[in-house]
C-alpha cells in the first residue's frame, strides 16, 4: 500500500470519527435538555384534540425583540382583538393547520394569515392552527369550535408531515386523538385523550433518537424493507384525509363559509420526492369533490435555490425550539403573496373577497 493511499484512508478514517463523535455529543446535549417541543410550546391540554393553544397570552418578545405571541380566550393566534362576529364590509377568513400556519417563529402580524390582511382588501384573518396538529386534530378543533366565530372563507392549509400524525397515537410522546374510517363514517378514538404524557425521559428520547446518524440508517433499511406495509399504511392515511376533507366542505357549506386546502411546501418539499404522489392525489381528490386546492410547491421550486433558502430559519437564527425549518418573514410574506393570487383567480373567492362593500372597514 502507497503512502498516498494510506494518506487517504487515513483521512477517511479521521472523517468518520469525526462525524460519529459530533453526532454523539449532539445526542448528549440534546439529551441533557429535557424539554418536548410540545411540552415547551405555550398549550395545555384538551380531552378531544390532546392539546391546545393557552388563552389570553400576551408574550412580547416570544421570537425575539418585537415578535410576540398573542392568543385570544380560546387559545387563537391574534394580532388584534377579534370578536365572534364580522364588521360591516369586512370577509373573515379562518386558517387552520399546524405550526407553518400558526407561524412559529415570528410574531403576531408576520404570520402568512395575518399578512393575507395586507395583500387583500377588506380581509381579516384568525389563526386557528397549533403547533404539532396533523389534519384529524385541525379539523376536530375547526368542528368544535370554528363555528363560535361568523367567517366567510375557511384557509385549510397542511404539510407532507400532518398526513403521517393521522395514524399516531402520541405526538412526540404526547397523547393524541386518532381517527378511522367505519363504512364511510369518520370515527374519534383515543378519547378522553389520555392526560398524563409520559416521563420525561422516553419523550425526549423519541425527539433526539432519530437525530443520529445510525438511527437514519437503521430507518432508510426497515423502509426499503417495508415497502408493502408501507403502502397500506398510505392508503389507510390517504383514506382518512379523503373523508376529512369531504367533512369539511359539507361542515363549511352549512357554515357558509368557502373552504379552500392549501399545501404548504417544506425543505422536504424542494426537490421532487415520493411526497408529490401525495400531492397529486391531493389534487384529483380536491378536484372531484369539488373543493378549490392551492399546491404552492410548483411554486417555490420555480424559484433559484439560494433565493428559496432565505424563506426557512435555520437552526441558528432564533432560539425558540422547534423554530428551524419554519418559514421566515420574509418566507410567510411569500406565502401570502402567492395565496392572495391564487385566492383572488378563483371567480367565487375574487368576488367575496376583492369587491369593496360599502362601509368598508379599512
Amino acid at each position: 500500500m502507497t503512502r498516498a493511499v494510506r494518506l487517504v484512508l487515513g483521512a477517511l478514517l479521521l472523517a468518520v470519527l469525526l462525524e460519529g463523535a459530533a453526532s454523539t455529543l449532539l445526542f448528549v446535549r440534546d439529551l441533557a435538555n429535557p424539554t418536548v417541543d410540545v411540552n415547551t410550546r405555550p398549550a395545555r391540554y384538551d380531552a378531544l384534540l390532546g392539546w391546545v393553544g393557552l388563552p389570553n397570552l400576551d408574550m412580547r418578545d416570544m421570537f425575539g425583540p418585537g415578535a410576540p405571541l398573542s392568543t385570544n380566550a380560546d387559545g387563537m393566534r391574534v394580532h388584534r382583538p377579534v370578536t365572534a362576529a364580522v364588521a360591516p364590509g369586512v370577509t373573515r377568513m379562518i386558517c387552520s393547520g399546524d405550526s407553518f400556519t400558526h407561524g412559529w417563529g415570528v410574531g403576531d402580524s408576520d404570520t402568512f394569515c395575518a399578512q393575507l390582511e395586507r395583500q387583500v382588501p377588506h380581509l381579516e384573518t384568525l389563526n386557528m392552527a397549533q403547533h404539532g396538529f396533523g389534519i384529524d386534530q385541525a379539523w376536530l378543533w375547526y368542528r368544535r369550535d370554528g363555528g363560535r366565530y361568523e367567517h366567510q372563507v375557511h384557509l385549510f392549509a397542511f404539510i407532507f408531515n400532518d398526513f403521517d400524525r393521522m395514524g399516531m397515537r402520541a405526538f412526540f410522546g404526547y397523547p393524541k386523538p386518532i381517527l378511522r374510517v367505519d363504512g364511510d363514517t369518520l370515527v374519534v378514538e383515543n378519547t378522553p385523550v389520555p392526560r398524563s404524557p409520559p416521563s420525561t425521559l422516553p419523550a425526549t428520547l423519541q425527539r433526539v433518537l432519530p437525530t443520529l446518524r445510525v438511527s437514519q440508517l437503521a430507518g432508510g433499511l426497515k423502509l426499503q424493507g417495508d415497502t408493502a406495509r408501507a403502502a397500506q399504511r398510505e392508503a389507510e392515511i390517504q383514506n382518512v384525509a379523503e373523508h376529512v376533507f369531504r367533512a369539511l366542505k359539507r361542515l363549511n357549506e352549512q357554515r357558509g363559509s368557502h373552504l379552500v386546502l392549501v399545501y404548504l411546501p417544506t425543505l422536504s418539499d424542494l426537490e421532487p420526492s415520493k411526497l408529490d404522489d401525495r400531492r397529486a392525489r391531493v389534487d384529483r381528490l380536491a378536484a372531484a369533490a369539488g373543493i378549490p386546492f392551492i399546491d404552492l410547491t410548483p411554486d417555490i421550486r420555480a424559484l433559484p435555490s439560494d433565493s428559496s433558502a432565505w424563506y426557512f430559519i435555520t437552526p441558528n437564527l432564533i432560539k425558540a425550539r422547534g423554530a428551524a425549518r419554519h418559514y421566515t418573514v420574509s418566507g410567510n410574506r411569500w406565502v401570502a403573496a402567492r395565496l392572495a393570487e391564487r385566492l383572488n383567480a378563483m371567480p367565487a373567492m375574487r368576488a367575496r373577497l376583492t369587491a369593496a362593500p360599502v362601509g368598508a372597514r379599512r
